[in-house]
């Protein structure tokens, strides 16, 4: 009779026939579910075995192109009403935002930044806003600028209102201190005669211009076979150190002012083009995005960029739209501002699982504008002149006229119809704009 182990206890002895016996309880199971009486499974096969049984009871992940073409059958059906109902439905949950502490715009409201905000109603919140160093003249480092990653996105993002006359020299300095090496403009310098973003790059290449504490190069540009954009290659270096850096400015031409772009490919090789310039140069550094107010068209980019990230690393499921203008409109107001921008979105991330799927892209349909049928005319306040703009840092201030023409650009409004614009006596506002107004069904 063998001797008992002295290093184990009574307990631990007097289960092991109990743990033999499930073992041989376990193996046998599996060779019965085998059905085959010549196959003898290892007590570790065994277990893989039926763990792999188990998991039959639990629904499994769909794969990439389960989700992709789900999305593109739902994709096919999508009325112009749907997505009414929908961009709708997100113009609510935005108003529901007005009234929680967490998106407070209070830095944004200070009289000191009148002349600093474009647009009166396009205000980064406080949780988020970009900030530069503190100075007399910006005693808070304002910025109407918020900082943008969306959860499970690789991608840093800056989303800002395009620059004033007043706010030039600040710029570079967000864009130096920040670490931007990439920006992304998506609107012209004067769109249907509006000014809507001040040039701060040289007019010609080989020359250079001074802002504030940085003299800036314009080394380059480079077209492109769609010719809807171009990249410009700038460099930056700081008057007071001497640091040179290089900056790459990729610049969409062709974004209609109350509309989207002529076909989505363009806008997606852009988008390849700015994620490839990225990894290139500082792939842990923020991408700065600007339109005219840094809301409408910079949110459209900075969505179909989560939903190729999402993509590429196999993480799809589910493909929900909705939901991520909703995430992308708790960092910065009216991301994705209009419903035909919010159409966009979806013909730009279908047009990507056409691509992986290797589906032939269909016959183009015409445009529906939602603008046309469903919208309001909203009377707009027009934009401050240079002049105004430096009278409201602390000199003399200009009334604006009520009877001004309005601002075109589409993304000059942050749910103007719904928010009543206060009166300041003191200094002269910035304009606003309408967002689409879409008739509740």
């Amino acid at each position: 009779m063998a001797a008992s182990d002295p290093t184990k206890t009574s307990e631990e002895s007097k289960s092991e026939p109990q743990q033999r016996e499930v073992k041989t309880e376990l193996i046998t199971a599996v060779n019965s579910s085998a059905g085959d009486e010549d196959v003898i499974l290892t007590e570790d096969v065994a277990r893989d075995s039926l763990n792999e049984q188990n998991d039959d009871d639990y629904p499994k992940m769909k794969s990439l192109e389960e989700v992709m073409q789900e999305f593109l059958e739902e994709e096919k059906f999508m009325t112009a009403t749907d997505y009414m109902r929908r961009f709708y439905q997100i113009r609510v949950e935005q108003e529901k935002l007005r009234s929680e502490p967490e998106f407070s715009c209070d830095s944004a409201c200070s009289h000191l930044h009148y002349a600093r905000n474009r647009y009166r109603d396009i205000l980064p919140y406080d949780h988020n806003r970009v900030t530069i160093q503190k100075g007399d003249e910006n005693p808070d480092g304002y910025m109407n600028a918020s900082f943008i990653q969306v959860p499970g996105g690789e991608t840093k993002f800056i989303a800002a209102q395009a620059p004033l006359p007043a706010t030039l020299d600040e710029w570079w300095k967000m864009i130096d201190e920040h670490q931007v090496y990439v920006i992304v403009i998506l609107c012209k310098l004067v769109e249907m005669n509006k000014i809507k973003c001040e040039r701060y790059w040289p007019a010609e290449v080989e020359t250079s211009e001074i802002f504030g504490d940085y003299e800036i190069t314009l080394e380059k540009e480079q077209t492109f076979e769609d010719d809807e954009y171009l990249l410009r290659v700038l460099t930056m270096r700081n008057l007071e150190t001497d640091g040179v850096r290089e900056i790459h400015q990729l610049h969409y031409r062709e974004w209609p002012d109350h509309g989207c772009p002529s076909g989505e490919k363009q806008l997606l090789n852009m988008v390849e083009e700015m994620v490839a310039l990225h990894e290139r140069t500082s792939a842990t550094s923020p991408i700065l995005v600007h339109c005219s107010a840094g809301v409408g068209r910079t949110g459209t980019i900075i969505a179909v960029n989560h939903i190729r990230e999402r993509m590429k690393a196999a993480k799809l499921d589910p493909v929900d739209l909705y939901q991520l203008v909703l995430t992308l409109r708790r960092q910065r107001a009216s991301m994705v501002q209009t419903q035909d921008q919010f159409q966009f979105v979806h013909k730009c991330v279908a047009t990507y699982f056409r691509q992986h799927l290797g589906i032939p892209e269909p016959e183009p349909t015409p445009v529906m504008h939602s603008q046309s049928s469903y919208s309001l005319p909203v009377r707009l306040i027009a934009p401050p002149t240079p002049t105004e703009q430096f009278s409201a840092l602390g000199e003399d201030s200009t009334a604006h006229s009520s009877n001004s023409d309005v601002p075109s650009c589409e993304e000059a409004n942050v749910d103007a119809d719904l928010k009543p614009v206060p009166e300041y006596p003191d200094f002269p506002p910035s304009p606003t704009g309408p967002e689409e107004f879409e008739t509740l069904f």
